[in-house]
């Protein structure tokens, strides 16, 4: 069993988001996990997604509309214990 502690989504990698739609049926968002940004005051995750005639877009999705977000063990996200110092990112403001 994953601790909830110790995981992350990574960039890069595809899921499927299950969201609020506004509707009755909930939507479904497939595609590649790009990162996390403000929309308005609220926080939001954004997926590239493929579109008509295959192309893309970003979808910007409120964190208060999400339900679920599923995927696959070989997608699963890795444990932070496991990570190399040389592999984090460091920023200076």
């Amino acid at each position: 069993m994953i601790n909830m502690d110790m995981i992350e989504i990574k960039k890069g990698a595809s899921y499927v988001v299950v969201s609020n739609s506004g509707k009755e049926d909930p939507m479904r968002t497939e595609g590649e996990y790009v990162g996390y940004t403000i929309l308005g005051e609220e926080g939001a995750i954004v997926f590239r997604v493929k579109g008509i005639e295959n192309k893309s877009f970003l979808r910007l999705i409120p964190v208060s509309n999400l339900y679920a977000i599923e995927f696959s063990e070989e997608n699963l996200m890795h444990s932070k214990e496991n990570e190399k110092t040389a592999d984090k990112a460091y920023y200076i403001s």
